[in-house]
């Protein structure tokens, strides 16, 4: 008899957007103690690591599919981070064969003009007024369009920011929820770099542990 593995493979991908430091899946997911702990729990993991100054959330996505190639695996979940939740949703809509769920953590807020403002010019400094344009373009998240998350049919799972903040607000999540079809929202808490997240990590894992699940469709 064939026998079925108990849970997706997990790609973990990490937040952070021309930060500096650069934030890296070290820091985001290894140092914060949940890569460890889900792999505790047999879940297979894959950790991630974006590219340091991606000009395109088209490179992004080329990057991220590049690692659910090379993990042997058709179809993976994917658990993305803040600014992560951009390239996790351009290679949604891009190549969905390759995702069977995905997980939204924190999304990044998109459209602040201070917060835009002041990663243009980090941005601009960095690579080009060019790459900032299309980093920066995007609603109600950066790197996809409203119409284009409108036509993603597959497992969406909403994990807030808790409390909001100014990168991460409240209204970026209600957006998604009105726009993505049957988004699932779950938990909450505050990012991984916040050194509140050590309450949560736990219940965060248990969270991350039951989407990677696997239903009778995938």
């Amino acid at each position: 008899m064939l026998k079925l593995p108990a849970s997706l493979p997990v790609v973990l991908v990490h937040g952070g957007l021309y930060d500096e430091p650069p934030m890296t899946a070290q820091s985001f997911w290894v140092d914060t103690g949940v890569a460890q702990l889900l792999r505790g729990r047999n879940v297979e993991v894959f950790v991630h690591e974006r590219p340091t100054q991606p000009t395109s959330w088209v490179e992004e996505a080329e990057a991220l599919a590049a690692t659910i190639e090379a993990s042997g695996h058709e179809r993976v979940a994917i658990v993305a981070g803040s600014n992560g939740c951009s390239a996790a949703l351009r290679l949604l809509v891009d190549r969905r064969e390759l995702i069977a769920r995905t997980m939204l953590c924190w999304p990044a807020t998109a459209g602040d003009p201070v917060i835009d403002q002041l990663a243009r010019i980090i941005i601009t400094d960095a690579v080009d007024d060019n790459a900032a344009d299309r980093l920066l373009d995007g609603r109600p998240i950066r790197g996809t369009t409203a119409e284009e998350l409108a036509t993603i049919d597959s497992e969406i799972v909403l994990y807030p920011s808790m409390p909001e903040n100014t990168a991460h607000r409240r209204s970026t999540q209600t957006e998604l929820i009105t726009t993505i079809p049957g988004v699932i929202v779950v938990g909450g808490s505050p990012e991984p770099f916040d050194e509140a997240f050590a309450e949560f990590v736990d219940n965060f894992v248990d969270l991350v542990e039951a989407f990677s699940k696997v239903h009778h469709d995938d």
